[in-house]
């Protein structure tokens, strides 16, 4: 044990690795940048990123990989890279078969979410038409899994595929979280699905997700609705346990949150809170977070994160998060 972690942590029977339950452990307030550029320059050279959204580990904790999505790519990084900061491109998207909403002549498509799940198989979504998502075998084969042409999928800002190979999508345009089998089959709503908005049985654009392995509860980043809410398995209704007192600043407010990780006994929720640029953690029951690393204030111009998109822990428990508007990947280490 070190730190109130596994060392390292197995993720043979779970999908990520996981947090014991421990509230007092501390990282260091001052990052280290492991992929993209120190000044945060975007660019699509090898060791240049532009607007990385999420970060992943392999199961052997020997690779992270970044989707790139302005570059249309998946990057792959060694973890013990002794300060090169190359990545290699294991997956560039095919162009879209229509333009970008926003730009006519563009029709890159861009990865919109990432999950590597315990047989190192990749998951990764287009944003743009057709919206499929791919799983990318160990051995670099790409096939579709689920294909919104013939599924009840309309878009995917999230991922989670747990131990028993169940896919859970978090469907932005729907404002729902649907949950298929290890084939992409027998799609069903599991959370929201009754129309974006602010009530119980409700989402608001939903982004990162997380599921329990023990419990199976389901924990979604509720984009617009400024919280975190917690859906068990069957429920029609899900329950704020982080945010939902309207965007800002304070320790009991979200800003967008984009990503969600829940500890091994779902006592500590740690919350990419995106504007706010900061990871947040909070305990089961508590009426506000904790700040773990990011901005304490966001008019600091000397602040390291410019802002949070995904993030996870490697089996050491050091933080990795995903800096899209700084072009960056930085990691904090465990501080125990």
């Amino acid at each position: 044990m070190y730190g109130g972690f596994q060392q390292p942590i197995s993720r043979r029977g779970s999908s990520v690795n996981q947090l014991l339950s421990n509230g007092s452990i501390k990282w260091q307030q001052s990052g280290v940048v492991v992929a993209g550029d120190n000044l945060g320059r975007a660019g699509g050279d090898a060791n240049l990123l532009n607007n990385p959204s999420n970060v992943a580990f392999d199961s052997r904790n020997q690779y992270f990989y970044v989707i790139d999505d302005e570059n249309s790519r998946l990057q792959r990084y060694s973890v013990n890279n002794g300060g090169d900061r190359a990545g290699t491109t294991v997956y560039k998207l095919d162009d879209s078969p229509v333009p970008s909403p926003w730009d006519p002549s563009d029709r890159r498509n861009r990865p919109s979410a990432l999950f590597i799940d315990t047989r190192d198989n990749i998951y990764i979504a287009e944003m743009y038409a057709p919206r499929r998502i791919l799983r990318i075998s160990p051995d670099g084969r790409a096939t579709t899994v689920i294909d919104p042409r013939n599924s009840i999928l309309q878009s995917c800002s999230g991922i989670y595929v747990d131990r028993n190979g169940n896919i859970y999508v978090s469907d932005w345009q729907q404002s729902a979280v649907l949950k298929f089998d290890q084939n992409g089959q027998n799609g069903e709503i599991v959370a929201g699905g009754n129309g974006y908005g602010h009530e119980p049985n409700q989402l608001y654009h939903p982004m990162g997700i997380f599921v329990t392995e023990k419990t199976g509860n389901l924990y979604v980043a509720d984009y617009v609705n400024q919280c975190v809410r917690r859906w068990s398995p069957g429920s029609k209704e899900g329950v704020v346990v982080a945010g939902g007192n309207f965007p800002g600043t304070d320790l009991n407010q979200l800003n967008y949150p984009s990503s969600v990780f829940v500890d091994d006994d779902e006592r500590q929720i740690y919350v990419g809170d995106s504007i706010n640029a900061r990871v947040v953690r909070w305990s089961a029951g508590a009426q506000q977070g904790e700040i773990i690393v990011g901005a304490n204030n966001l008019t600091s111009e000397s602040r390291e994160i410019c802002r949070v998109s995904g993030f996870k822990f490697d089996q050491n428990g050091n933080l990795y998060i995903a800096d899209n508007y700084g072009n960056r990947i930085r990691k904090y280490m465990v501080d125990n």
